[in-house]
C-alpha cells in the first residue's frame, strides 16, 4: 500500500484540500443567497449555470490539457475557482452569481478530469479497483468536512469565503511541487446517446432522474432547512447526512444489484426516497429525526446514479464503458442544470417544504418508468451481470479508473493479435496456393 500511496501522495493531498474548500462552498453558496434575499427561482438558476459550467467543462478541458498540460491546468484552474469564490461576497446580485457559478462548476469539473486522468496514467491493472476506492473515500469524507467548516463563522460575513479561497490556493502547491512525471494528454470525450438509448431506458431515465432530484438538493437543501427554522450547525448536519447516506448504502445496494435484477433495486429505491420525501413535507422534523431522514434519503437517492450506470453496463460490451459512462455523466449534468429551477417553482408554491414534493414527484415518476419497461423486456439471467463498482459523480474520467475498462483493453488487445494471426494466416495461403496449384 505504501509503494501504491507514495507516488500518488501529492495528488492525493491537493484532491483532499480541492473537495474540502468545495465542500464548503456548496453550502455556503445557497444558504448565502438566501441571506443576499434571493428568490428560490433565482437561487436555482444560478445552481442551474454551475451544472451547465460542469457539462460544457467535460468537452473543453481535454482540449486545455493538450495544449499546455496537467500541472499547468491544474494550477489555472485551480486558481480561477479561488479569485471567482471571494468574488461572491463582493459581487451579491443575481447576474453576477449567474456567471460566477458558471465559472466554479467550469473549473471544478476541469480540476475533476485533470485529477482522475492523472490518477488513471498511474495506476496498473492491480491498483486500478484501490485508486477508484480510497479516492472515492476522500472525495465524500472531506466534502462532508468541508460543509461542517460552515460552522466557523457567520454565513453572512467574508471570513468562510476567504477560507475557502486558501484551502482551494493551498491545492495547488502538492501538485505544481510533485517530483512525479505528468501523464499522457488525456482522451477527448464522445458521447452516443442513440447508442445509450438501445443499450438501457432505465439506465437513462435514472440518470435523469437523480438530475434532477440531487441538482435541486444541492441547490436548494439549505434554503429547506433555513425555512424550517434550522441554525448552522443544524442545516450542515441535515446536508452532510444525505452525503454520508449514499457513501453508507452504495456498497450494500450495489452488491444487492449484483444478485437480482437492477431494475427492481432502482424501483424500492425510489419509493423509498419518495417515502422519505413525504414524511420530510409532513413531519415536522427537528433534532436527530431529521438528522435520520437526511441519512435515509441520501441512501435511497444519491446511490441510483451508480446503480443506473451499472445497469447500463450489463447490456454492453466491455468496450463501450467508457462511452456509457460519459453519457450518463452527461444527462445527470443536464438534468441537474432543471432540477433546480423546476423545484424552485414548488418551492414557491408550497413553501420550503415543496423541496421534497418535488423529490417525490420526479422519484414516483421513475417506479412507473421502471414497471412499463420490467413488462415489456425481460432481463437476461442476473448471472451475466457485471460486478458493481461504486462511482461518484465527477468527469468522464472517473470511467477509466474502472477496473472493467482494464478488462475491456485487454480483451482489445487479444482481438488485435487475433486478427494479426488471421492476416497473417491469410497471406501465406495466398502464396502457396498457387504453387500447390
Amino acid at each position: 500500500m505504501r509503494r501504491l500511496l507514495m507516488p500518488l501522495a501529492a495528488l492525493l493531498l491537493s484532491d483532499a484540500l480541492l473537495l474540502v474548500g468545495h465542500g464548503l462552498m456548496l453550502t455556503l453558496l445557497p444558504l448565502r443567497a438566501e441571506i443576499e434575499q434571493f428568490t428560490a427561482t433565482q437561487t436555482g438558476l444560478t445552481a442551474s449555470t454551475y451544472f451547465v459550467g460542469f457539462v460544457i467543462s467535460c468537452l473543453v478541458t481535454p482540449h486545455i490539457v493538450r495544449r499546455v498540460g496537467h500541472i499547468r491546468s491544474f494550477a489555472v484552474l485551480a486558481t480561477i475557482f479561488s479569485a471567482v469564490v471571494l468574488l461572491f461576497h463582493g459581487l451579491p446580485s443575481f447576474v453576477a452569481w449567474l456567471v460566477l457559478r458558471f465559472v466554479v462548476g467550469f473549473c471544478i469539473s476541469g480540476l475533476y478530469m485533470v485529477i482522475e486522468s492523472w490518477l488513471n496514467d498511474r495506476a496498473t491493472r492491480e491498483t486500478r479497483g484501490t485508486i477508484l476506492s480510497l479516492y472515492t473515500v476522500i472525495n465524500l469524507s472531506m466534502i462532508i468536512v468541508g460543509q461542517q467548516m460552515l460552522n466557523f463563522a457567520d454565513p453572512s460575513g467574508p471570513v468562510l469565503f476567504g477560507l475557502a479561497a486558501i484551502l482551494l490556493s493551498l491545492a495547488i502547491v502538492p501538485v505544481c511541487l510533485t517530483a512525479t512525471l505528468a501523464p499522457t494528454p488525456m482522451p477527448v470525450v464522445k458521447l452516443n446517446f442513440r447508442r445509450l438509448w438501445q443499450l438501457s431506458h432505465v439506465g437513462m431515465e435514472g440518470a435523469i432522474t437523480s438530475g434532477l432530484v440531487t441538482g435541486a438538493f444541492w441547490a436548494l437543501g439549505p434554503v429547506y432547512a433555513r425555512g424550517l427554522g434550522l441554525d448552522t450547525s443544524e442545516l450542515t448536519l441535515f446536508m452532510s447526512g444525505a452525503v454520508l447516506g449514499g457513501a453508507l448504502f452504495q456498497l450494500p445496494l450495489g452488491r444487492l444489484s449484483d444478485r437480482y435484477d437492477r431494475r427492481l433495486v432502482l424501483y424500492f429505491n425510489c419509493l423509498a426516497g419518495a417515502a422519505v420525501s413525504m414524511v420530510l413535507v409532513f413531519v415536522p422534523a427537528i433534532g436527530n429525526l431529521l438528522l435520520l431522514l437526511s441519512v435515509l434519503w441520501g441512501g435511497a437517492v444519491m446511490t441510483m446514479y451508480s446503480i443506473c450506470l451499472a445497469h447500463t453496463s450489463d447490456n454492453a460490451e466491455a468496450s463501450d464503458f467508457v462511452l456509457i459512462g460519459s453519457g450518463i455523466l452527461f444527462l445527470f449534468g443536464c438534468s441537474s442544470a432543471l432540477g433546480a429551477p423546476l423545484a424552485s417553482i414548488f418551492m414557491s408554491l408550497l413553501g420550503p417544504p415543496g423541496l421534497f414534493v418535488f423529490s417525490a414527484v420526479c422519484l414516483l415518476g421513475f417506479t412507473l418508468g421502471i414497471s412499463i419497461r420490467r413488462k415489456s423486456h425481460v432481463l437476461p439471467l442476473v448471472d451475466s451481470t457485471e460486478p458493481f463498482v461504486p462511482v461518484s459523480v465527477t468527469s468522464p474520467m472517473i470511467f477509466e479508473l474502472d477496473p472493467r475498462t482494464e478488462d475491456s483493453d485487454a480483451e482489445q488487445a487479444a482481438a488485435g493479435e487475433q486478427e494479426e494471426r488471421s492476416d497473417g494466416d491469410a497471406k501465406v495461403v495466398e502464396v502457396i496456393d498457387p504453387i500447390e496449384g
